[in-house]
């Protein structure tokens, strides 16, 4: 099993990391910069990622994960993260004169393929040495009185990717053992040096800038109800896209995985005239789904205020 450090759970990225801007997205491609982002700074986005065979699947995605504009600012303002425009950046990356930053990217690129080739040699030697010890137990016990060798085999359900050869039946447990001891060496030797693993990796970050050289600082198409978002956010909240509620933002307690939002919010200008039936409907729908309708907005002093509405009988 791998160690937590491995897996992602305490990782701790050089900061500013890098949001990547693709065609008007705000996307993060590293799952461990992801689950940061989640665990420390309570962004979760919306994993996007998608299978090339099964296109129209909308359970289990993964990779990459888009955030919302509003989500990008605030790690901007806090200085967690860049904005990095890719086609930009990967054009320059590509025409730059600096050949350390290629080759350490090259380098990376092979040791991923090392390790991935190891992995898979490791794995066949595992499969054959369970292999070998299957044809030698079975060789050991013998058949049962009266049941053929090969009836023997059809009943036999135990899952092996390979099934030994035909020259290992007649062999003692010690045998096995001999053979196992030498495959441990020989699989790993007898690797055709031109059987090697091509690395496409999720992310090309270690051959561009970092941080780039003209970070942005503002996202352009920042909606105008930014202040309930970092307002809520602020206070411990974690916020989604509230779509399917008929809102801007769901505004959940603690992490989605774990609880249920608590509010519908919705943002509004600070002399932005609301409609009384927009009220009604959003409080009735927010009482409908157990939860609260909230409408907040910026005051011309730049605090936020909030209201809270709940349907109730009459």
């Amino acid at each position: 099993m791998d160690s937590a450090s491995d897996l992602g759970f305490d990782f701790q990225p050089n900061l500013p990391v890098p949001i990547s801007l693709v065609g008007g997205r705000y996307l993060i491609f590293d799952v461990k910069i992801a689950s940061y982002l989640r665990r420390e700074h309570r962004i979760c986005g919306a994993q996007i990622g998608t299978l090339p065979l099964a296109p129209s699947q909308n359970l289990f995605l993964g990779m990459p994960a888009e955030v919302m504009p509003e989500e990008a600012q605030l790690l901007v303002e806090r200085g967690v993260a860049y904005i990095l425009d890719e086609a930009r950046a990967h054009d320059q990356a590509l025409h730059s004169a600096e050949k350390a930053r290629h080759d350490d990217y090259l380098a990376s690129i092979q040791q991923q393929s090392r390790q991935f080739e190891e992995a898979r040699t490791q794995e066949k030697e595992q499969a054959r040495k369970r292999a070998l010890n299957k044809q030698a137990k079975k060789a050991a016990k013998g058949p049962a009185p009266g049941q053929d060798n090969r009836v023997a085999d059809l009943l036999d359900f135990e899952d092996s990717t390979d099934h030994g050869d035909a020259s290992t039946e007649g062999l003692a447990v010690d045998d096995a053992d001999r053979l196992n001891s030498e495959a441990s060496s020989t699989v790993l030797s007898n690797t055709p040096a031109a059987n090697t693993f091509q690395i496409t990796p999720a992310t090309s970050e270690l051959l561009l800038p970092s941080p780039p050289e003209t970070p942005r600082s503002a996202i352009n198409d920042l909606p105008p109800s930014y202040p309930l978002y970092r307002h809520l956010h602020d206070k411990g909240y974690f916020t989604t896209p509230g779509l399917r509620f008929g809102c801007q933002y769901t505004v959940y307690p603690g992490d989605p995985l774990r609880f249920h939002s608590h509010f519908l919010a919705v943002g509004a200008e600070w002399d932005e005239p609301i409609d009384l039936m927009n009220i009604v409907g959003g409080g009735r729908l927010g009482t409908g789904v157990k939860k609260g309708f909230l409408l907040g907005g910026a005051s011309p002093t730049g605090d936020v205020r909030t209201f809270s509405v709940e349907w109730a009988a009459m």
